[in-house]
């Protein structure tokens, strides 16, 4: 009897997918993501369920929205419980389904790892990395998240298939490159030539912006130590973050070549993806936070090895919460009730799509210093946004305009597509039991204060106002 596959799974940090040369990037240098990109089923338009780390991981380990996992923030102000053992899990799932579950890494998924051992060694031992660029714990975790995945493919010969996840920082890095950077400064020459600007660099719709978003440099630090950027640094900021990116790349190659070297290298089913995305100066916007475009809301997803037929899949949503029962179609395990992804087994192997309507992403907010609750939906033609503090909306036509530079929910040539959107949105709150619009919006009015415009803030954001607790660092 065949031995079942194995699985291994690369998770990369604030990783948006057309950073990617497998999405078409022609300045990044990703040549180990190249490798598991081209034997392999690539999805072009898939959605995290929240473009925040700790919702989105707790999400897609379970399986289901971050209103019912109730992982609503990345804690601090706004703490959270962890996932009751009642919640099926994929770890618990594969675990009792005779599979040896191993995980190094980033963990921050608010006990959703269950069923998994997971390395608790990561916030201690720290192989230092030295680089011209600024570097802290995000590059020095991954090194040691590498060293011990490699260490474990080396010596594990137990009689059951594993599923192990390597689950990397980087190029989550990019946060602290801003602290280093904030306000007005000379920026870093990395000596190679800038990227270039996106095409949706400049904003001129703004103040057409539900409040939430107009004011993200209030809710958020990152944002607000950006306000005085010249073009140029955010050029630094791009060639910044395409280096983080080729640093996880670099670790992801160590930890292909020692499963290459295992006997069952070919029995192994790899898995590329990302937890959400990064704004990557797209509207003057650096990281993520409040807003659910494509840059921080759409991530890579790929599979390659055993049983892959290559495919590209384009113009059919996918979310990662089909994560869980893809996984579990692949390896024969029952798929749990409740889960609200779906199985794209079948597909993987060349069989026919998977149909759906629309994918749905939330949001709530970062930290507790200001709470933003809001809602995307997202389908092949039109996305379309909504949220609590002001009943803003925002609805652009992907065909024509891509980028989302003119939200056109209030343009009358728009009225049917905006009541069909409407009409989704509804329907997803009523599906999932979404007690959105019971929610409650925060935001003093010190941060809805300034004339509107990233750039016109002064000061600091929200966040700032209070210390980062110590504990809070050690446990993130």
């Amino acid at each position: 009897m065949e031995k079942r596959a194995n699985i291994l799974i690369f998770v990369t940090d604030q990783l948006t997918w057309r950073a990617l040369p497998a999405y078409g990037n022609t300045y990044a240098k990703t040549p180990n993501i190249d490798r598991i990109a081209k034997n392999a089923v690539i999805y072009d338009d898939c959605y995290t369920p929240c473009p925040l780390c700790q919702p989105a991981r707790a999400s897609f380990w379970s399986g289901i929205y971050p209103h019912e996992t109730k992982v609503l923030s990345n804690g601090r102000k706004f703490p959270v419980e962890d996932l009751p053992d009642t919640v099926p899990t994929l770890g618990s799932v594969f675990a009792e389904g005779g599979y040896e579950t191993v995980h190094f890494g980033k963990k921050h998924d608010a006990g959703a790892l269950r069923g998994f051992w997971c390395d608790e060694e990561l916030q201690t031992k720290i192989d230092p990395v030295s680089d011209a660029w600024p570097l802290n714990m995000d590059t020095f975790h991954d090194r040691y998240t590498t060293d011990r995945s490699v260490e474990w493919l080396k010596n594990y010969n137990g009689e059951k298939p594993y599923i192990m996840v390597a689950d990397l920082v980087n190029p989550h890095n990019i946060c602290g490159f801003i602290g280093e950077f904030a306000g007005e400064n000379p920026g870093i020459d990395p000596g190679v030539p800038l990227p270039p600007l996106p095409d949706n660099f400049e904003f001129d719709d703004i103040e057409n912006r539900p409040i939430g978003v107009q004011y993200i440099c209030c809710s958020h630090n990152r944002q607000a130590q950006v306000a005085q950027w010249t073009p140029r640094n955010f050029q630094y900021y791009l060639a910044a973050y395409y280096h983080y990116l080729e640093r996880a790349d670099a670790e992801i190659g160590r930890i292909l070549d020692t499963l290459e070297q295992r006997e069952d290298a070919d029995n192994t089913l790899i898995v590329f993806m990302a937890d959400h995305g990064d704004s990557m100066a797209a509207r003057h916007r650096v990281t993520k936070q409040v807003d659910f475009y494509e840059e921080v809301s759409r991530v890579p997803f790929i599979f390659s090895g055993k049983g892959i037929q290559p495919r590209r899949v384009s113009g059919r949503m996918t979310s990662l919460l089909d994560l869980f029962p893809t996984l579990c179609g692949y390896a024969g395990l029952p798929i749990p009730d409740g889960l609200r992804g779906l199985d794209l087994s079948k597909e993987l192997s060349g069989g026919e799509l998977v149909q759906r309507d629309y994918v749905a992403s939330e949001w709530h907010t970062e930290w507790g210093f200001t709470i933003s609750p809001g809602r995307m939906i997202r389908t092949n033609d039109y996305k379309y946004t909504r949220y609590i503090e002001d009943g803003g909306e925002e609805l652009f036509d992907l065909n024509k305009d891509p980028l989302e530079k003119k939200n056109v929910a209030k343009d009358p040539a728009y009225a049917d597509a905006l009541e069909e959107m409407r009409a989704l949105y509804r329907r997803q709150l009523a599906e999932t039991d979404d007690p959105f619009e019971t929610m409650q919006w925060l935001a003093d009015k010190r941060w809805r204060s300034h004339p509107v415009g990233y750039e016109k803030h002064r000061g600091i954001a929200a966040p700032q106002t209070e210390p980062i607790p110590a504990e809070w660092l050690k446990n993130k």
